[in-house]
Parts: structure tokens; sequence; C-alpha cells
């Protein structure tokens, strides 16, 4: 993995002109004669190490849960395996199971691990004599499709397979079961501020001059882009009030969709062509993130939590690597809402905003590029500490704002 510090050429105020610096990384590269992929990491604040999970792939249907100690100084090289264990997927619809969600209890010194075959894994480090070291305390017979903890550990959200939202308490009992329907997109009445037909428009010499600049030039319909991987994404706001849900709906358009803690549907996102399956809340609560694609450029969007438009950058792209981007990005805030990480297959890029400006400060690159984007997990109580992972390769990277 290389790093390259990136330069802005516009400066609108002095913040502006923070860098971020990259002032410690190690890499680890996994190898053997069947190695199991990295598929999910997890930060233990407590005592400041990573926790990580290997499988299960096609060829092996096995978990292993291992700690990584992280220091300022580095990592120590060798692994300390937690826990390890048979997972064979309860659904012929997958080739094999996969990890969705790996959340650590730091005050329990517990794992839970959510799979797409449905069921919820918990892993005890410290097993009193009536607890087992790994348990499946519950298990959702349709599969699911995505899980996300709040930040306050209190609420699981899961979306399943058959199109519901279940909410669960930490003990993984069921609070509240939702139907996701079509008809959720009546909860929001946006109002278009189009200008209306093309033929009823004023074509002047000075009409382009006089047009509000806020106000779109066209009206989204929400056309799905070819490049789609119906995955659905579920992202809490930093208070744990709020969480938004983004899912396809009836092969039409991708939604957000966001919801009270108590499972209360609030609003749905507005109509956006070529929408993705990105999804990131912004902590400190103002932003929902997403990816658009057009047939030009890769846009990263955000909405309001009322579902409207609020803003988008351009991400960097050649004409030629657009082309060859076939998997979808994904965006990960880091927890002081400062910095915005945008995961390629082969590269991860941290961008900073100032005076509604973004910038790219970093570009972290894998050279082998991957058969997905590279995970990021991002410190809970350091902001700029973050491991970035791929199924062969780990890296743990300090930054610092200067």
């Amino acid at each position: 993995m290389d790093g390259r510090n990136i330069a802005t050429n516009t400066v609108h105020d002095s913040s502006a002109m923070r860098n971020l610096k990259i002032v410690g990384r190690s890499l680890l590269l996994f190898s053997g004669d069947e190695p199991l992929p990295l598929t999910a990491t997890a930060w233990d604040a407590a005592s400041n190490a990573l926790v990580c999970a290997f499988g299960p792939s096609e060829s092996r249907a096995t978990i292993e849960l291992k700690r990584l100690h992280h220091t300022r100084n580095g990592v120590e090289e060798k692994l300390e395996s937690i826990a390890s264990w048979d997972a064979p997927c309860p659904l012929p619809s997958l080739t094999h199971d996969s990890i969705l969600s790996l959340h650590h209890f730091a005050d329990t010194s517990t794992s839970c691990l959510i799979l797409a075959g449905g069921d919820i894994v918990l892993v005890r480090e410290d097993p009193s004599s009536t607890e087992e070291l790994v348990e499946i305390v519950g298990s959702v017979d349709a599969g699911i499709s995505a899980a996300a903890w709040s930040p306050d550990e209190e609420l699981l959200a899961i979306t399943t397979q058959a199109d519901t939202l279940l909410l669960m308490s930490r003990d993984i009992e069921n609070i509240a079961s939702i139907n996701l329907t079509p008809e959720d997109v009546n909860v929001s009445s946006h109002v278009s501020v189009g200008w209306g037909k093309k033929e009823t428009q004023f074509k002047g010499k000075r009409a382009r001059a006089l047009q509000d600049p806020t106000v779109p030039e066209s009206i989204d319909e929400g056309v799905l882009s070819p490049f789609d991987d119906r995955s659905v994404t579920i992202s809490w706001r930093g208070d744990g009030a709020w969480f938004a849900v983004n899912k396809v709906e009836e092969e039409r358009r991708r939604m957000i969709r966001v919801y009270s803690r108590e499972g209360q549907l609030d609003s749905v996102s507005e109509p956006v062509d070529g929408l993705e399956g990105a999804l990131s809340w912004r902590p400190s609560g103002n932003l929902i993130a997403s990816t658009r694609r057009t047939e030009d450029k890769i846009e990263v969007v955000f909405f309001e939590r009322n579902g409207l438009r609020h803003g988008q950058f351009d991400l960097r792209f050649t004409p030629e690597e657009l082309a060859a981007l076939s998997i979808p990005l994904t965006l990960k805030w880091n927890s002081d809402s400062n910095v915005l990480a945008v995961s390629y297959p082969d590269k991860v890029q941290l961008w900073t905003m100032s005076n509604y400006h973004y910038y790219l400060k970093q570009e972290l690159r894998f050279p082998d590029a991957a058969p997905r984007t590279v995970i990021c997990s991002w410190h809970a109580e350091r902001p700029l500490v973050v491991a970035l992972s791929t199924p062969g390769k780990l890296a743990l990277v300090n930054a610092r704002l200067i």
C-alpha cells in the first residue's frame, strides 16, 4: 500500500489549508496454503485492538475470529486467535455465507457477527460456566440483506430478504418488525421545483443568467445505475436518534428511508438518477452521503434528513478509469465528521470539507485490485485512526490534521 498527500488547488479560508498527514502505517499480508479471506474488522476501543474476521469462503465454510493489538509504534505481527467454527450457509440460494456486520462490545469482550444466511452469532472471549464461546443467538429464516448497530450499542437494525426491517435490543430480542413497501414513498411529498415543460420555458439570450441556480434544469426520476449491485445498506446518525436504509424498490429506483429509533418512518429521499448503494450518515447529523453514477462521472451526493438533496462533489476519474470501474464505491465518515473515506477496489481516498467545498487530502493505494471495495473501519475514539482491508491485506493508518 502506498499513500499520496493530495494538494488542493483552491483555498477558500484558513481551515482549508489544513493537510491530512499520515504519521504512521503498518501493513500485514495474509498467506498460507488455503488462507481464508479477511472479510470484516471491528475496533475494540477498550484494548485499542482490532478484531478481524476471516471467512467464510466458497471453498471453506469456516469463520476464524482473531485479535490484532495496535500500538502507536506499530502492530504485533502475530494475530491472537479468539475462536474458529464451521459456518455452512443455511440458504441454498447462496454459494456460501458472508459476514454483513461485525461489532465488538468492549464492555463485555463480546463480538457480534451477522451473516447473510440469517444467523446472528455471539463470540464471548471470557464466557462464564453457563455460556458458550460461540453461540447462534438468533436466526432470520428469509436471510439478511444488511445490519447495523446503533452508536450507543442498544439497538440493532436488520433488513431481511423478505423486505422487512427488524429492530432488536442488545439481548437480540425483537422490538419492532416493519414491512418495507413501495407505498413508503408517499411519506414524503417532495415539491417539484422544476421549471415546467421545456416547450413552455423562455429561451431568450439572458434566460440562463436569470435562472435561479438552486433550481435543477431537469427533474430526476430515479433511474437505476447500470452498475447497481442491488445491495442494501444501513447507517445510523451519531446520536442514535435516527437511521437510514438505502434499498432498491421494485427494480425501479433506489430510495433512502429515514427511521426513528422507535421504527417510525420519517421520510424518503427524492428520486435521483444513478443513485447507488453507498450510504454513510455524517455523525454530526446534518448530511447523509451516498454516490451517484452518470455516463461521464461519479458524484458523492448528500441528502438532508427530510430526503431532499443538499449538494454534491465530483470524484476524480479519467474516462478510462470510469469505464473500467464496475464495482460500486462505498463511503464511511470518521467519528468526528471531519473526514469522509471513499473506498474503491484498489484504493481509499480521504476527503475533508471546508466552506462547503470538498478537498481530496490523501489517497491510499492497494496495488492489487480486489473483487470488492476496500473495507474501511474508523476507530470510534481516535478519529484519525483507520483500518483498511482487502481479502489478503490489512493496513492500519494513523493520520493527523496539520
